[in-house]
């Protein structure tokens, strides 16, 4: 049996958005279809979680010779995210993002490192891209639009930050020689993948991620 584990935030969890429930929920179980056919799957994937929280994480998770492992990684969409309710009472502050980059760097490295060292093979997804439009809905909801937006100078601000994490996952994964598990590019190819995304902007709904489970399953398998 070959063993899967899966570190990342709450994309690879499978929270979804529900309009209906007016809440986050899980769309299934990620990688069914691998499970089924014999695979031992893990989802050590947290929602809110960092680059820092996976390096706890999998030093907990994965502690013994891992010779017929298989580890992915997706990390940055929580790590270039922003206190948004101190940016709402303060737009000329400074602020810094919840990983800043040059740490987000050094820490994705050392997840790598560790789980090579363990003897798992290492891939890395790239991250999802977000609408900025309704992100920008959804993170000011309760605080102040005028504010956080006078901070960023426009909304399309998310989605250029989000891509500049995303660019420097896809380098890490290139410097540390891990395939890189492309997510990205078909939401972007799609004409109009906003209609792959939930409510919140962020979060891709049910059909968004039984693409990202095919995608993932390709992969792997």
């Amino acid at each position: 049996m070959k063993r899967i584990l899966i570190f990342g935030d709450s994309i690879m969890r499978g929270v979804y958005y529900s309009e209906e429930a007016g809440r986050h929920k899980l769309y299934g179980e990620r990688l069914r279809s691998l499970k089924d056919a014999g695979y031992e799957v893990k989802n050590c994937s947290v929602m809110g979680a960092t680059v820092g929280t996976g390096l706890d994480l999998i030093k907990k998770r994965l502690t013994l010779p891992a010779d017929e492992t298989t580890v992915l990684f997706e990390y940055g969409g929580n790590d270039c995210d922003f206190r948004w309710a101190d940016i709402s009472g303060d737009p000329t502050g400074s602020y810094t993002p919840n990983t800043p980059l040059d740490r987000f760097t050094e820490l994705y490295a050392e997840v790598i490192r560790y789980a090579k060292d363990m003897g798992a093979a290492v891939k890395i997804c790239n991250l999802v891209p977000l609408d900025s439009d309704r992100y920008m809905k959804w993170i000011t909801r309760n605080l102040s639009y005028e504010n956080i937006l006078g901070w960023l100078g426009d909304p399309s601000m998310l989605y250029r930050w989000h891509e500049y994490y995303n660019r420097t996952a896809e380098k890490i994964a290139e410097k540390f020689s891990c395939p890189l598990i492309d997510i990205r590019s078909p939401f972007l190819l799609s004409h109009n993948y906003t209609n792959l995304l939930s409510h919140d902007g962020i979060h891709p709904n049910v059909e968004g991620h039984e693409m990202i489970d095919r995608l993932l399953c390709e992969a792997v398998a």
